[in-house]
This record gives C-alpha cells, sequence and structure tokens, in this order.
C-alpha cells in the first residue's frame, strides 16, 4: 500500500459493512448506490486488497475487510470524539440537533422540550423525525441522528449497544383503553378482559408484541378485530366500541375521542422512556442542553390521570 487510505472512504466502508450492502449505506449517507461503488473500488485501490465480495444479495467482507472494518470503527469514533472536543472548546450553544423519537414521546415530552430550549438555549434547535425504536438505534449507529427518544416495554427486551449513552426519562404503566359504556370490571384484570375483541398495534411493533405476550400470558390469545400503527386511529377504534386496547398512559390520545382509561390491577405492566445517544457526540454542549431539557418536562409534567 503507497499511501494512507482515504478518510472519507473508510467511513463509507463503515457504512457498508453495517448496512450488509451498497445500495443501503448509500441510502443512509444520502447518496447514490454508483457514489458508493466508486469509493469502495477507490478504497481496494489504495489498500491493494479485496475487501468485499459484491453478491446478488449485498456485500459480504473478506478477511481483509474485517481486518480494515475494526480501523474504520476506530476512526470513525475518533471522528466524534474530535467534533465533541471542538464544540466543548468553542462553548457555544448554538446548532441544531437531529433527534428520533417514538411518536408518543414527540408529544408529550420533545414538543415541550423545544418550548424549554427557547428560554434556556434559545440558539438550538432540534430537527425532529419518528421512528421505532430500533430505527433510531440504526439512525444513531449510522451517525444520522444525534440523540433518540425510545420506549422499552415489559417483557419486550431491547438490545443497547455498551457504545451507548443510556439515560431514564420516565416509566409508566399501560392502561386499559375501552369506549364509555364497556362491560368491563372497574378494577381489570388482564384474565377478565379473554373474551373481547381487542384494537392491537402490529405485533411488529414494542407495545403490540408487549400487549400479546401479556395476553398469551393470562391464558388467553387477544381477537384483533383492527389493527393499526396510527395511535389516533387506534383510540377512534375503541371509542366506537370496536374493541379494547393495552396502551401507555401518554400514548392514548382520548383528546380525540371519548375512551374510558384504568389501570389493570393484575398484571401490573409498564414501558420506560429512556434517552440514547453516542457516548461521544452526548458530551457536545447543543446535545447536552437538548437532553437536559427533555429530562426537564419528563421531571416536571404531571402523569396523566387514569380511572
Amino acid at each position: 500500500m503507497d499511501r494512507l487510505p482515504d478518510a472519507a472512504r473508510l467511513v463509507t466502508f463503515a457504512r457498508v459493512a453495517r448496512h450488509g450492502s451498497l445500495t443501503s449505506a448509500a441510502r443512509s449517507l444520502g447518496i447514490t448506490t454508483s457514489a458508493v461503488s466508486q469509493q469502495m473500488t477507490a478504497l481496494e485501490a489504495e489498500c491493494g486488497v479485496r475487501l468485499l465480495d459484491r453478491e446478488p444479495r449485498g456485500a459480504v467482507l473478506t478477511s481483509a475487510g474485517e481486518v480494515l472494518l475494526q480501523r474504520a470503527d476506530e476512526l470513525v469514533r475518533h471522528l466524534d470524539e474530535t467534533a465533541t472536543t471542538m464544540a466543548q472548546l468553542s462553548g457555544e450553544l448554538a446548532g441544531r440537533v437531529r433527534v428520533s423519537t417514538i411518536a408518543s414521546g414527540a408529544t408529550s415530552l420533545i414538543l415541550p422540550a423545544a418550548r424549554v430550549l427557547d428560554r434556556t438555549a434559545p440558539a438550538v434547535a432540534m430537527t425532529v423525525s419518528v421512528h421505532e425504536p430500533q430505527a433510531s438505534l440504526e439512525a444513531l449507529d449510522d451517525g444520522a441522528v444525534d440523540l433518540a427518544l425510545i420506549d422499552v416495554y415489559d417483557h419486550v427486551p431491547l438490545a443497547l449497544p455498551s457504545h451507548l449513552l443510556v439515560e431514564e426519562v420516565l416509566t409508566e404503566p399501560l392502561v386499559l383503553v375501552t369506549h364509555r359504556d364497556a362491560d368491563v370490571p372497574r378494577r381489570p384484570t388482564l384474565e377478565a378482559l379473554s373474551t373481547h375483541d381487542w384494537v392491537l398495534p402490529p405485533a411488529t411493533s414494542a407495545c403490540g408484541a408487549a400487549t400479546r405476550h401479556a395476553c398469551r400470558a393470562a391464558g388467553f390469545e387477544p381477537r384483533s378485530a383492527w389493527e393499526t400503527e396510527d395511535l389516533l386511529l387506534l383510540v377512534a377504534a375503541v371509542s366506537r366500541g370496536e374493541g379494547v386496547a393495552l396502551l401507555p398512559r401518554r400514548a392514548v390520545a382520548d383528546s380525540v375521542a371519548p375512551v374510558e382509561i384504568r389501570r389493570l390491577v393484575s398484571p401490573v405492566l409498564g414501558r420506560r422512556l429512556l434517552l440514547v445517544a453516542r457516548n461521544a457526540t452526548a458530551q457536545r454542549p447543543i446535545v447536552r442542553a437538548c437532553l437536559d431539557a427533555i429530562h426537564h418536562v419528563g421531571r416536571r409534567a404531571p402523569a396523566p390521570a387514569t380511572a
């Protein structure tokens, strides 16, 4: 090898390795697949060895590629740490922080936190996108976002890599949501709801998986009448008597349609709302300002009422 590999190409190489394909890496970087392919060809020429086997279903690392990936990951971490150090030295509280969040967290925490930033750090702004937790974690790893607000449900584990900073904002219960005249006990147990129709989030979502797991543990399979990712539609369907639902309290849009909300007597189920960031990125002053603003809201915001 006559000269050092290009740093930008190494960063792209790490993205290709993480995604397993040139196309997916290109999408995450916001460039064309052709551009990624050209960078990988140039990187292989610089290294003097084949790094990728390009197969119909994606790109597979060669043994040399596996070795280089370790160095490329180190470079990405060092670049992240360098950017943080420069930001700390400047001390400037100005700029945009890219936030990925669950929908219910956007309403109950991120929007109020933006108002807190208006007072505490008016030159800091958040650019917000809504995604499921796994997609947010992938975006963090890719460097596509700086901060993620995710939820983790009882009995639905989510792997959180050690290189990420994780801070808990709050915990909250899952509540039973029914229409106003539903024939359910005032202090309901999950077992007592086995004969009811259900309005469910998809099984692929954390909330949908948690509900199904809890029902099965109570001895029955929930009979799905409606299935939707749209929480507004879900609450509207429940309010029309299409079925019952189990949701985190802050995810119940009861201002959209009239529903009854009760805590389960048994089992007691809940979720945790977590802030996640790359360890180095979390130390940047503007990112720390956003973390602090969201924690402030989490501490001060009263829990919504339940029957």
